[in-house]
C-alpha cells in the first residue's frame, strides 16, 4: 500500500535453475535463529505443502509496551494488501452468483466518479481504471494515518483526475478495492467484515482473521516497530480507512489455508479463478493476484505493507509449496526473507548471511557525518554518528540504522539500501532496488 523511494520493498524473485523439494525444516530454524537474534525481523513464518502446514516459526515480541508480549501462531498481524486477495475472492463470489459482472460499471454504484461510465469491475480488479490512489497519491504521507469519514474517503477519490483512460495501461491503485469493498456492501447489504466471517473466514475455518478492526487490538494483535538503534513504535495507517484494502488481520497459517483453498476452487469457480489469475502482457497484478517467478516456477498470491507491518503469501502449483511471512518489525529485506523461505523448501542450497560488520574507529566514523544533495531529487539526505555508529535520514523520514560493510560502505538491511562514500569527492551513493543516486555533501 505504501511506496517511497526511501523506504520502497521489493517483491521481485529470480528466474533460476529449479533443484529439489526436500523442505529442510532445520535449515530454516538455522536462518531464522540468525535473524532473530541479530534483530533482523519480528514476525511468523509457515510453509505449507501439497496444503498441508510443515513448518512455522515466530520471532520477537509481538508487543514491546505497556507489556511484552512474545509473538507466536495466533498472533494476528495486519497484512496490508494481501487484504486486496479477499476483496477480489468475494467480487467473484458475487459474479459466480449473477449479482455483478466484470463488465459492470462502476458508475452504477458511484456515479460521482470521474468517468464512472468507463470503468468496469474488470478495471478496478486489474488496477487498470486510471483511478487516482487515495494512499499515496497525496501529499500529505500522515493523512492516511489519521481517521476520515466514508463521504471524505470517496470525495478524496472523486475529485481528482483520472491518471490515463480507463483500460489504457496499468498502475497500482488503492482506490479501486476501496470502491468494491463499498459495492460489496452495496450489493449485500452487509458489512465488509460480516461478508469476510460468512463468505470466507467460516467457509474453511480460518481461525485467526478478522476485518474492520481499529488499531491495536489488544494482546491479540501485533504492534509495528522499526529498528532504530532499538525496535522503536511506529504510527501506522489508520485501518478503518483501508476496509477492503488493507485493513485485514491475519496469520501465516490462516493465510496458507487461504491460499490453498483459493487455488483447490473451494472459494470461486474454476472460470473465476482462471480470470482472477489473468496476467496482461508482462504486468505482474492479475484481477487480485501478484504472479512471483521463482526459477522456473510461477507463484500466485500478494505481499503486504503499510507502514509498519509487511506480509506476503505465494503458491506455487509446479510444487505444492505455499509460503507466507507476517512481520511486524523489518530490519531484513523481506524479499531476502522470502527467497530464503522458498529456497530452502525446495531443498535447495542456501548460504546462512553472515551479519559480522567491520568495525571502524570512532575517528573514522567522523569522516561521514554531513547533509548530502541530489539536485533531481525532492529530499536530503543526513549522516549523523549516534552512540558510536551512523544513522541516515532522508527529508522528511525517520531515522535509521547504517550497519558497516567495508570501509566507506554502509547497509540498512530493512529498506535494501546500500550507502557508498567517496571521501575524497565528498559524495555519497545511494543505492536500492536497482537504482543509483549520487549525492554531494554540503559544504558547513
Amino acid at each position: 500500500m505504501k511506496s517511497t523511494i526511501t523506504f520502497s520493498l521489493l517483491t521481485f524473485l529470480l528466474i533460476l535453475k529449479s533443484y529439489g523439494q526436500e523442505i529442510n525444516t532445520k535449515k530454516l530454524d538455522s536462518f531464522f535463529n540468525v535473524l532473530k537474534d541479530q534483530n533482523k525481523t519480528m514476525g511468523s513464518f509457515a510453509v505449507a505443502k501439497n496444503g498441508k502446514i510443515v513448518y512455522e516459526r515466530s520471532l520477537g515480541y509481538s508487543a514491546l509496551s505497556p507489556d511484552t508480549i512474545l509473538a507466536g501462531s495466533a498472533t494476528k498481524y495486519r497484512i496490508g494488501s494481501i487484504s486486496k486477495m479477499f476483496t477480489a475472492v468475494m467480487i467473484f463470489q458475487l459474479i459466480d452468483e449473477g449479482k455483478l459482472s466484470l463488465d459492470t460499471k462502476l458508475s452504477k454504484y458511484f456515479p460521482q466518479m470521474p468517468e464512472g461510465d468507463k470503468i468496469s469491475i474488470a478495471n478496478l480488479l486489474s488496477h487498470t481504471s486510471g483511478l487516482m490512489d487515495y494512499v499515496n497519491d497525496v501529499a500529505d504521507k500522515d493523512w492516511i494515518t489519521n481517521l476520515h469519514s466514508k463521504a471524505e474517503l470517496l470525495d478524496t477519490i472523486a475529485k481528482r483526475k483520472l491518471h490515463f483512460t480507463p483500460g489504457e495501461k496499468q498502475q497500482y491503485s488503492n482506490s479501486g478495492y476501496l470502491l468494491m469493498g463499498y459495492i460489496l456492501e452495496k450489493i449485500t447489504g452487509k458489512t465488509y467484515n460480516r461478508l469476510l466471517e460468512t463468505r470466507i473466514v467460516n467457509k474453511i475455518n480460518l481461525k485467526n482473521t478478522v476485518s474492520s478492526i481499529a488499531n491495536n487490538l489488544g494482546e491479540q494483535e501485533a504492534r509495528p516497530y522499526r529498528m532504530i538503534q532499538k525496535w522503536t513504535d511506529i504510527k501506522d495507517i489508520y485501518f478503518p480507512n483501508v476496509i477492503g484494502v488493507g485493513d485485514i488481520l491475519s496469520t501465516p497459517a490462516d493465510l496458507l489455508i487461504f491460499i490453498n483453498a483459493l487455488s483447490s476452487g473451494k472459494l470461486i469457480s474454476q472460470k473465476s479463478y482462471t480470470q482472477m489469475s489473468t496476467f496482461i502482457g508482462r504486468n505482474p497484478f492479475g484481477m487480485g493476484l501478484i504472479r512471483v517467478p521463482f526459477y522456473k516456477q510461477v507463484g500466485l498470491g500478494h505481499n503486504g505493507g503499510t507502514y509498519g507491518s509487511f506480509s506476503a503469501v505465494y503458491h506455487f502449483k509446479e510444487t505444492g509449496i505455499s509460503i507466507a511471512s507476517c512481520i511486524n518489525g523489518l530490519n531484513y529485506p523481506l524479499n531476502d526473507i522470502n527467497v530464503a523461505l522458498l529456497t530452502m523448501s525446495n531443498g535447495m542450497p542456501f548460504q546462512i548471511p553472515d551479519f559480522k560488520s567491520m568495525p571502524l574507529t570512532a575517528e573514522e566514523l567522523e569522516a561521514y557525518p554531513g547533509v548530502y544533495v541530489n539536485k533531481k531529487l525532492p529530499f536530503k539526505m543526513t549522516v549523523a554518528k549516534s552512540n558510536g555508529a551512523l544513522t541516515a535520514q532522508a527529508t522528511g523520514q525517520s531515522a535509521f540504522p547504517l550497519e558497516v560493510v567495508s570501509k566507506d560502505i554502509f547497509k540498512f538491511d530493512g529498506a535494501g539500501i546500500v550507502l557508498e562514500f567517496n571521501l575524497e569527492k565528498r559524495q555519497m551513493t545511494l543505492k536500492q532496488g536497482g537504482m543509483v543516486y549520487v549525492f554531494s555533501k554540503e559544504e558547513n
